[in-house]
């Protein structure tokens, strides 16, 4: 029997975790059937960790939890989620070699006879895609072809599958594009109406106040507010996470800008990038923007030698002259950095210390 809304789903008492050092302390708080529950603070606030404690991945070191009505004490994420507590992490948890479809249902594959029903395991696929606005992307896609953004909404999708009563999403819009943070909020207010308790982490505090009811606000992992959200001011919400009141204007410093000192000349690759040119100055902060698929991180790609161009040239220095950088090694010893969009596959060598 599902719950009404606005009853409690899950219930903290006195949550505590402690590593080398205490990172959450006496946190008590309640979900609520159908209602959007905002969870901000600064980064080491403790919002990661208690959503990782809801959803099973941690254990509590002190306090206990009810989910409805019950004790509840998940020693695993897969329990978690049997009993109908899902999270949608930031890390992405797909197989980037299956395709979309098997991601979404890679531990209820429709099969007959011993093997898969690819038909209809597509056809549940397109159905369970069309709930976060997918239905351009062909299900037998394998998922590392996508851009992030797009693994992002697999992700959303797949947890929305099956018997949902307490959903945690943790910066969900990071890497999500305007149309797609639209389509997230619509399901957000599907989700509601069915009377999924959320829980919605995120820095944004206009799309927190958009979309949450009631907000809680984490510093030095204890919890400092927790109160209907329309009460705050986003100057207010501020003041909480950090514990004081902040300056009206933050003094940088002067700033003295130079010389061209990269130049990027007619730079292409195939349909991707077509003949950029920019330059950017000494001193100076350039932003590229554009929609998922727009080229940005091809872009920068070739400009670190990660791929190679079809062409185009590159210059650097003062002034700036011509130089050939063929790999991102050739790129590092010339002075240019690239911080990734996807830490996790191309930015760390997670097997190594």
């Amino acid at each position: 029997m599902s719950a009404s809304v606005h009853d409690v789903v899950l219930t903290a008492r006195g949550l505590g975790k402690t590593y080398a050092q205490p990172v959450l302390g006496e946190v008590s708080l309640e979900l609520r059937a159908g209602e959007v529950l905002a969870l901000t603070g600064e980064n080491g606030a403790g919002k990661s960790t208690l959503s990782k404690l809801f959803s099973g991945l941690e254990t509590p070191t002190a306090g206990h939890m009810l989910y409805r009505g019950q004790a509840y004490a998940p020693v695993s994420r897969s329990e978690a989620e049997r009993l109908g507590v899902r999270m949608v992490m930031q890390e992405l948890n797909l197989l980037p070699t299956l395709t979309v479809a098997e991601n979404l249902f890679l531990d209820n594959l429709p099969s007959r006879f011993g093997w898969i029903s690819q038909k209809r395991l597509r056809q549940m696929a397109v159905d369970a895609m069309a709930q976060v606005g997918l239905e351009a992307i062909d299900p037998d896609t394998p998922v590392g072809e996508l851009g992030i953004g797009h693994q992002q909404m697999v992700e959303i999708a797949r947890n929305l599958i099956g018997d949902c009563h307490v959903l945690i999403f943790d910066e969900p819009t990071a890497m999500l594009t305007a149309r797609e943070v639209e389509l997230l909020f619509t399901q957000i207010e599907r989700l509601r109406a069915r009377g999924v308790a959320i829980v919605y982490i995120s820095h944004r505090l206009e799309e927190l106040q958009r979309v949450a009811q009631r907000i809680v606000v984490l510093r030095d992992g204890r919890l400092v507010c927790d109160e209907p959200i329309q009460r705050y001011s986003s100057a207010e919400l501020v003041n909480l996470m950090v514990g004081r009141e902040l300056g009206e204007h933050i003094d940088l410093g002067r700033r003295s800008i130079g010389g061209p000192l990269l130049r990027v000349d007619k730079l292409s690759r195939g349909e991707k990038v077509r003949e950029v040119s920019f330059e950017v100055r000494a001193g100076e902060i350039f932003g590229i923007s554009g929609l998922i698929g727009a080229g940005r991180t091809e872009l920068l790609r070739l400009i670190y030698g990660a791929d190679r161009a079809d062409s185009g040239s590159i210059a650097l220095g003062q002034p700036p002259l011509p130089v050939t950088i063929d790999s991102p090694k050739s790129a590092v010893s010339a002075g240019i950095a690239l911080i990734t969009e996807d830490r996790k596959g191309e930015g760390l060598l997670l097997s190594q210390s």
